[in-house]
């Protein structure tokens, strides 16, 4: 069953947040060929990046967790050094195109009822054009709306 998930889903793994373990339990590690690989677009390797990036700014704001820019820059390299090697994370082409179709027929019958953000919306819209079942998340509205598409979430 292929699964999609999200960019805060990885920034609790990457930066070993809390949620990292529940991470693990329903993804599994890189050992465990059970799981299979996750499916990584440019959408989405483009906000764990700048997600990392902007956990350092929270923190010198008084964010809720502490990151430092050290830490981040190791959860950064572990994250690209993975989707290079195909460790977990496969890069898979999928332009805005690809998913234009299923983004407009989503916001068409959601977002006026439940407000749906534009990333979130690119994210269900991305995990149903790649065909995935699954969709974890640890963001309420996400995962309600991938609810709606008739996707499993965690």
């Amino acid at each position: 069953m292929r699964t999609y998930v999200d960019a805060n889903f990885l920034v609790r793994l990457f930066l070993q947040l809390p949620g990292h373990d529940e991470v693990l339990a329903l993804i599994g590690d890189e050992s465990d060929d059970l799981h299979g690989q996750l499916p990584m677009t440019d959408i989405l390797r483009f906000e764990v990046q700048n997600a990392i990036y902007r956990m350092v700014f929270e923190s010198r704001a008084g964010g809720q967790w502490r990151v430092t820019p050290e830490a981040a820059a190791i959860g950064l390299a572990d994250f690209e050094e993975r989707i290079s090697h195909g460790v977990r994370l496969r890069r898979v082409p999928l332009s805005l195109a690809d998913i234009d179709s299923e983004f407009s027929s989503l916001a068409a019958r959601f977002t006026a009822k439940h407000g749906f953000r534009t990333y979130d919306i690119m994210h269900v819209a991305s995990a149903i054009t790649l065909r995935c079942r699954r969709f974890f998340s640890f963001d309420v509205k996400a995962k309600k709306l991938a609810k709606l598409a008739g996707l499993q979430t965690n």
